[in-house]
């Protein structure tokens, strides 16, 4: 007893022979990540017409964007059912005592309530809402796992967790909002829709919803933009891991990393990854993710 408190030293460590982390398939994972033994993911589908496909399964992200840039009709998605979390939980708590599945914004998707269904069917699971999408939660699992290295507590996962949901930069770049709109997921965005000619707007997230940063005109000054907003959410001195993903645009996600190097910030690039096929309906081809956060 410490201060009338008592010690947290039956607080249980966490640790690679104890632990395992779910993700859904929009944490568009890099292929490092995605082989992490204790790391799985449960998908979502995505449906041409009445054709249906799982994400990262059934597609992939160039095949989909092919699909996308040709189809008369926008795809649709859906969230996992109920018992696809159910039957990935149970496989996992025959080998892990602790699950820490974390997902994409549950006010953009129904993906969070499934998982919060089956969560109350196997216990051992905690839920973890990002309140973001893509890379960036293929980033806060990936540093999870890290917390997990080198062993931790549930108390200090989820501490981590928000402040991650109040400090972690995140951008995305589109070439278009014409799939944000047609998809019905522009949130607050609407204000940068417009017919202007190369009009580039860059969307952020806020409270778990599509929020405007900026619209600017031309590849150069969005790029200019994009170094911009890193510059003002970081500060000098401080180490941050930076992920980045591409919607079948890897030139122009190599661009971006390059104009965050021209900055004097200090930076590891610690997942590069393909925005897959249910993020994809909405950003479309051409877009770039960008995710970082304090290490």
């Amino acid at each position: 007893m410490i201060g009338g408190i008592m010690e947290a030293k039956d607080a249980v460590r966490l640790d690679r022979t104890n632990t395992a982390v779910v993700v859904d398939s929009t944490a568009d994972l890099s292929q490092g990540l995605a082989a992490d033994p204790n790391l799985s993911m449960v998908s979502l589908n995505v449906h041409f017409g009445e054709e249906t496909f799982t994400d990262w399964v059934d597609i992939q992200p160039h095949e989909f964007y092919q699909r996308l840039k040709a189809a008369d009709r926008l795809p649709t998605t859906s969230q996992p059912p109920a018992g696809a979390f159910i039957a990935e939980y149970t496989r996992l708590r025959s080998q892990f005592e602790f699950i820490f599945s974390i997902h994409l914004s549950a006010k953009l998707s129904g993906t969070f309530e499934s998982a919060s269904v089956a969560q109350a069917e196997v216990d051992g699971v905690t839920l973890i809402d990002s309140e973001m999408a893509s890379a960036a939660v293929g980033l806060l699992a990936r540093q999870v796992l890290e917390m997990i290295d080198r062993g931790t507590t549930k108390e200090e996962i989820l501490a981590f967790a928000d402040t991650y949901r109040r400090e972690a930069g995140r951008l995305f770049l589109l070439s278009t909002l014409e799939y944000l709109q047609k998809g019905g997921r522009i949130g607050r965005a609407s204000g940068l829709a417009g017919s202007l000619l190369n009009i580039k707007p860059l969307l952020t997230f806020e409270d778990g919803i599509v929020h405007p940063y900026k619209k600017v005109r031309g590849e150069s000054k969005a790029l200019a933009a994009v170094q911009e907003y890193f510059l003002e959410k970081t500060k000098p001195g401080v180490r941050y891991a930076v992920a980045v993903a591409h919607g079948d645009a890897p030139d122009k996600m190599e661009e971006v990393i390059e104009i965050l190097h021209k900055t004097d910030r200090e930076f590891r690039v610690v997942l590069k990854a393909e925005v897959g096929s249910v993020i994809g309906t909405y950003a479309g081809p051409g877009a770039v993710a960008l995710f970082f956060v304090e290490e």
